[in-house]
């Protein structure tokens, strides 16, 4: 609004011609209007200046209003949200979707673990039965081998073999008992041929000298010759035990050993009994009466071996 000024009143001319007769009136009392109006002038604030993006002056400099540029900022900012949007909107459903289909594999991932652990527990319950029919079935056949080698025995109760005698070609039964009775000789066991019920010589390869098994007539015909065989070498010195040389061989001198006989169900544990004693530091391993025996040193209770189960119990630490 453009500022009016307006004129004073005017002064009646009585007060003028007043004014100037007044002899007294000096020119310091004109001073103090002068200040007051310079005063008035000092305290009146200064105009503020018009900014150039005032709508006046925006009139004058842009051919768009401001309200316009406004506008058209929002405008462009609202696009750019809309893209946003609708990428962050696309990316949702892709995530959704994949969330789907995780889900879904989760699931059959459970079912199949479900069938895994149903096969499992089935498979458990018949290995736990056929477990269970092994051992019966191990029990069973083990009982059937000691009873197999009672018979054994019970056939056999009087037999004993002579070991490392010299193998010869187309011998008769005849000269197999002449070693025998030769043997019994040389012990002092004193048995003739009436006593011997049969004698031969067992399979196998013939550039081996393959043990000579004696059949008695009566269990203490046999004993009595395996005590005699015990007492000759007893206090002789090696090489002058029982020998080739007692029942007549010339050239080298070999062992002769007279022992029990062992049915062939009994061999290979008499085998490995025998490894087992070197190995353990047992001193005695033995078998009589159909029965294998194990002894640590003199004075020990003896052990009887009835199977490898027996030997493999005995390599367990006493606890």
């Amino acid at each position: 609004m453009p500022r009016v000024q307006r004129s004073p009143p005017t002064t009646p001319l009585t007060e003028i011609h007043r004014a100037r007769s007044s002899p007294d009136m000096t020119d310091s009392q004109k001073e103090p209007e002068t200040d007051f109006i310079n005063r008035n002038a000092r305290n009146q604030p200064s105009k503020r200046l018009r900014p150039d993006f005032s709508p006046e002056n925006a009139a004058d400099h842009s051919p768009q209003s401001f309200e316009e540029k406004i506008m058209n900022m929002l405008t462009a900012w609202k696009k750019e949200q809309d893209t946003m949007l609708k990428s962050l909107s696309s990316d949702i459903l892709e995530v959704k979707q994949q969330n789907r289909e995780i889900q879904k594999i989760n699931i059959e991932i459970e079912k199949s673990i479900e069938n895994i652990n149903l096969e499992y527990e089935s498979m458990r319950q018949l290995i736990g039965k056929l477990e269970k029919d092994r051992a019966e079935q191990c029990s069973y056949i083990a009982e059937l081998e000691r009873r197999v080698l009672d018979l054994e025995n019970s056939c056999r109760p009087a037999t004993i073999e002579i070991r490392n005698v010299p193998f010869k070609e187309a011998e008769t039964s005849s000269e197999l008992t002449s070693i025998v009775i030769k043997t019994c000789t040389a012990i002092q066991a004193g048995v003739n041929e009436s006593q011997i019920r049969d004698v031969y010589r067992l399979p196998g390869k013939k550039e081996l000298n393959r043990p000579i098994v004696v059949e008695f007539l009566t269990v203490p015909v046999k004993d009595k010759v395996l005590g005699a065989s015990r007492a000759f070498n007893k206090d002789r010195a090696t090489a002058d035990k029982l020998n080739t040389g007692h029942i007549g061989y010339t050239g080298i001198q070999k062992p002769i050993y007279v022992a029990e006989h062992l049915p062939t169900s009994m061999r290979k544990l008499f085998y490995e009994a025998r490894n087992f004693a070197n190995t353990n530091t047992y001193k005695f391993c033995w078998f009589q009466n159909g029965k294998i025996f194990l002894r640590k040193k003199e004075g020990d209770k003896s052990v009887v071996v009835s199977s490898m189960s027996s030997l493999k119990e005995l390599q367990k630490p006493l606890i």
